[in-house]
């Protein structure tokens, strides 16, 4: 998240960037209530009010209707203007006891000290999903009271196979493991596990190395910041004022320990991770190792069981923009959107940059394609972060959201609060802004950063939970009328238990459809992991393909039926 503040050269180059880009296709015009303020507005917005619903809306804020009262709160009151408050954090969707209904979990960030910026951290919340669509806070039952570090991220993996999600939250400070017992509770186990490494960490991905069937976990690192009692600058400084920290991957013993084997695995440290994605990104059936990182090149990890892996980022393709130079880079995420069976990836950046789309070429090779898919202009003046491709509309093409919102105060470009963006994959050609129908939320601005999609109502039509800086989480219900829907879960057994990396293709009438079990995906947040499969009127059967991370590849026949069906590894046909 490149900030502006001090960087004369830099915003120089990317305003001659920008305008080299609107003369050759330039952005459309925003709807009006969506574009942004006056610079005499650029700090704490006036207080706005949302449109009215209306009856083409994509999305509805139930949020009070279901029970949900919690936020992720900055110490921004503190008035510090400390670099630590513009990170953010996610929030998870997760069925932690396993009854087929997601719960959520959201990120309680922390405070930071008036005079000497040391900051603390407050606790996350717990959501159990009960009965008639509504949520009960089950933080203190399940035992999570206890106040992290200051905390970002949030991610979801079962670490001992035992059938059950373990929580991960990322800190400054020190990461936090909660396993999870079965029981409805979980216990502190950090320490024990071996994740003691204090730092400041922001995105994180389980994945299995090493394809002995268990899940391990490489760490993003942000900056070297430290608090300290000088006068507070006048807004949040630039990332470039710090030195990269360097990231940490962890390889799972199954004994129940972590330990760390970065130096070992050639991990990078000159980067400033902000977004992690573990997918099979060159189709060689071992998950790959993405990371986002701001104002400098991304590095792309080839999985593989010997070390050192091979970074390839910038061979690939995927380490810069169409220009050769590096972004601002936060959320990522990949799915296939133009048919071709491969995973493209999508990275949101900073303002004045656009985000960044590419396509798969195959053999681990990837083109800029923000151009070339419609997306040039559109949240070019916004700042990008949380973000993920879903098939909200049900018509088995992936489409994409984008929330922004600023990280410094008073910038001179765009506000601190700015609108969310959805965007509609119009048969893998092009992609379409719909945001102005996408339902009152959007039509106002926020301080967004993370979100988590999964269909939470088990309806068919995926849904958001999006947490904002200083705001009330909020809960968007999908409102479009779907098909029945068949929801999968994959377990793997000579693969780990969360097989990430695997491949999933399934033979519909009207397409094909191929998922993607991936991990980190998005913005310090964790989605739905469960597939789910709109079934067609004259379908009689479901045909599913699963290439497992194990090498292994079978064939699954259902029938075409809504309901919960659980595909575990040995169960189908073995094709090879």
């Amino acid at each position: 998240m490149i900030t502006l503040a001090g960087r004369d050269a830099v915003r120089v180059m990317c305003l001659v960037g920008s305008v080299f880009c609107w003369g050759c296709d330039s952005e459309p015009p925003m709807p009006a209530e969506r574009q942004a303020l006056p610079s005499s507005t650029q700090g704490d917005l006036p207080s706005i009010s949302a449109r009215a619903p209306q009856a083409n809306d994509w999305f509805e804020d139930v949020t009070e209707r279901v029970g949900i009262q919690a936020g992720y709160e900055t110490g921004r009151s503190a008035g510090r203007n400390t670099i630590l408050e513009t990170v953010g954090g996610g929030v998870g969707l997760v069925d932690y006891d396993l009854d087929s209904l997601l719960d959520i979990y959201t990120v309680g960030g922390g405070t930071i000290d008036p005079v000497t910026s040391v900051p603390s951290g407050v606790p996350g919340h717990l959501f159990r999903q009960a009965a008639s669509e509504s949520f009960k806070d089950t933080t203190v039952e399940a035992r999570i009271t206890v106040a992290t570090d200051y905390s970002h991220g949030i991610l979801a993996g079962d670490i001992d196979n035992d059938g059950f999600p373990d929580l991960l939250l990322t800190c400054y400070g020190r990461c936090e493991l909660w396993r999870n017992l079965g029981d409805g509770t979980f216990y502190s186990d950090s320490e024990p596990a071996g994740l003691t490494v204090s730092g400041w960490h922001t995105a994180a991905a389980f994945l299995d190395l090493n394809s002995d069937g268990n899940l391990d976990l490489y760490v993003a690192s942000y900056v070297s910041w430290s608090p300290d009692n000088r006068t507070a600058p006048e807004d949040v400084p630039p990332p470039q004022q710090f030195a990269p920290q360097a990231d940490h991957l962890f390889m799972n013993q199954g004994n129940g320990r972590f330990e760390e084997m970065s130096q070992q695995a050639g991990i990078r440290s000159d980067g400033m991770g902000l977004g992690v994605l573990a997918c099979d990104l060159n189709d060689d059936g071992v998950p790959d190792l993405y990371v986002a990182n701001d104002v400098v090149g991304n590095h792309l990890y080839l999985g593989r069981s010997e070390f050192p892996l091979a970074e390839i980022g910038e061979a690939s393709g995927l380490a810069y923009n169409e220009l050769g130079t590096p972004e601002g880079s936060m959320g990522v995420d990949a799915d296939d959107i133009s048919g071709d069976g491969l995973p493209d990836v999508w990275v949101t950046n900073f303002e004045l940059e656009d985000n960044s789309l590419y396509l798969n070429l195959g053999h681990g090779q990837f083109q800029h394609a923000t151009s070339r898919m419609g997306l040039v202009g559109i949240g070019r003046h916004l700042v990008g972060f949380g973000t993920g491709f879903q098939d909200f509309d049900g018509d088995s093409w992936p489409d994409l959201y984008v929330l922004n919102g600023h990280v410094q105060y008073h910038s001179r470009i765009s506000p601190y609060r700015q609108s969310a963006y959805l965007l509609r994959n119009r048969d893998g050609q092009r992609f379409e802004d719909v945001s102005a129908r996408a339902g009152s939320w959007f039509s106002i601005p926020h301080s967004a950063r993370g979100g988590a999609a999964g269909d939470w109502n088990n309806d068919g039509a995926i849904d958001l939970v999006v947490s904002s800086l200083d705001e009330p989480l909020v809960v968007l219900r999908n409102r479009l009328v779907t098909l029945p829907p068949l929801h999968l879960r994959l377990v793997g057994r000579q693969s780990s238990r969360d097989p990430i990396g695997a491949k999933v293709s399934i033979s519909r009438p009207s397409r094909n459809l191929v998922h993607f079990v991936k991990s980190g995906s998005g913005y310090l947040s964790q989605s739905d992991s469960r597939i789910v499969i709109p079934i067609e009127p004259i379908m009689a059967t479901v045909e599913i393909i699963i290439h497992w991370p194990s090498m292994r590849r079978e064939r699954f026949s259902l029938a075409a039926q809504s309901g919960y069906q659980v595909l575990v590894e040995g169960h189908g046909t073995d094709l090879d």
